[in-house]
Order: structure tokens, then C-alpha cells, then sequence
């Protein structure tokens, strides 16, 4: 994945657009209960996905592994799904959505460490 870079901050972006009006909704209708599911959209969302971007920036070399594309796509669903799940949970409703989202998220970044321990050097000849 060549720009995963460039694909890591874009979706950070979104996330940054969307956990602010959410954040903005939410002031305006009076449901701070969502406190908690705001935050973490733009912590695991914007913050973690922008962050992963820059180092896939600054480590250039990391966008050459085989676990580059398949980590942005799990740890990006495991975003969602934890958000959607705290979603449900602030709103009084089961917390298996977030259960399934942590887990999911969490393998994203241990494959984020694995990535940069593993392929942050280009490979010698």
C-alpha cells in the first residue's frame, strides 16, 4: 500500500469531521451520556489513525510489508466497531459491539508494532 501514509491521515481527518459534529450534536441536543463515545472517536479514531500515518511518513520503508494493507484495514474497522459499540453502550444497550471492537482494534496495533519493528529499515541486497 503505497500511500497508506496519505491513506492513514485522510481517514484521521474524517474521523477528526465527524467525531466534532457528533461532539457538536451532542452539546446541542443536551446528551453528554455520549461523552465517552465522542471521545473515543476522535482518540482511536483521529488521533491513533494520524499518528500511524506520520510514522508510516517518517519510516518510509514500512510501506513495502506485506502486513502494511491488512493492518490499516483491521485497525480501521476496529475503530469503528469500538466506536459503534460505545455508541450502544452510552446509550444503555449490550457492550459485546465494543468487546468485538477492542479486540479488533488492538490486533491492528499490535500488527502496527509488528510492522515497525520488523520493516522500518529498508531491506539490504
Amino acid at each position: 500500500m503505497k500511500k497508506i501514509d496519505e491513506n492513514y491521515i485522510l481517514t484521521g481527518l474524517i474521523w477528526l469531521l465527524g467525531g466534532m459534529a457528533f461532539g457538536m450534536y451532542l452539546g446541542a441536543t443536551g446528551q453528554f451520556n455520549f461523552a465517552n463515545s465522542h471521545a473515543h472517536a476522535n482518540l482511536v479514531g483521529f488521533v491513533a489513525s494520524t499518528l500511524f500515518g506520520l510514522i508510516y511518513r517518517i519510516f518510509p520503508a514500512m510501506k513495502s510489508s506485506k502486513l502494511a494493507a491488512p493492518q490499516f484495514w483491521i485497525y480501521e474497522i476496529g475503530a469503528a466497531l469500538l466506536v459503534a459499540g460505545k455508541i450502544v453502550v452510552d446509550s444503555g444497550g449490550a457492550d459485546s459491539l465494543v468487546k468485538l471492537g477492542s479486540v479488533v482494534v488492538t490486533t491492528g496495533a499490535i500488527l502496527m508494532l509488528v510492522v515497525f519493528v520488523r520493516d522500518r529499515q529498508p531491506k539490504s541486497a
